[in-house]
């Protein structure tokens, strides 16, 4: 396997065979800014073009700082729109197939013009990390079926559009 840039980071094991099978082998220059700060748990800003690699910038540190013991919400992340959460959501699904056997995040995404009732029921048991739009998140907030005041890592995704849609 060819070895990358990213074994400089303290990254779990599984991401980094997820970047190898994902064909990344140098970070970006927003990944080379944000990772390290978000696998110390400090917050960042990123602000970077389409395509060079934000989502990843923010996923790979939160998704190997995720404790899996712990059975409760670690990671909000926040898009405005459906398909951008969901994007995202499929992002993390491709990172989490290379998890060992006795390994597992639990990831869910809750986006609005959905079954709420449906969202409820698979919060049964609290994920490790949830994506979704701000207004389904809140919904669920409220009715008391997501519980993240444990979460110790908020992202807000495109947070200049969801300001200037109300959010």
């Amino acid at each position: 396997m060819k070895q990358t840039k990213f074994e400089m980071y303290d990254l779990k094991p599984f991401i980094i065979e997820a970047v190898h099978h994902l064909g990344f082998y140098e970070p970006t220059d927003i990944q080379k800014r944000l990772i390290p700060a978000a696998l110390k748990g400090e917050s960042a800003i990123g602000q970077s073009q389409t395509g060079t690699g934000k989502t990843h910038a923010y996923l790979l540190p939160l998704l190997s700082r995720i404790d899996f013991e712990k059975e409760f919400v670690q990671v909000v992340i926040t898009a405005p729109t459906r398909e951008l959460a969901n994007q995202i959501h499929q992002e993390v699904l491709k990172i989490t197939k290379f998890l060992g056997p006795d390994e597992a995040v639990r990831s869910k995404c809750f986006i609005g013009g959905t079954d709420k009732q449906k969202s409820i029921d698979k919060l049964r048991t609290q994920p490790h990390l949830v994506v979704g739009t701000p207004g389904r998140i809140a919904d669920l907030i409220r009715e008391q079926a997501l519980d993240v005041h444990k979460a110790g890592s908020l992202v807000i995704d495109e947070a200049d559009l969801m300001l200037d849609m109300g959010f």
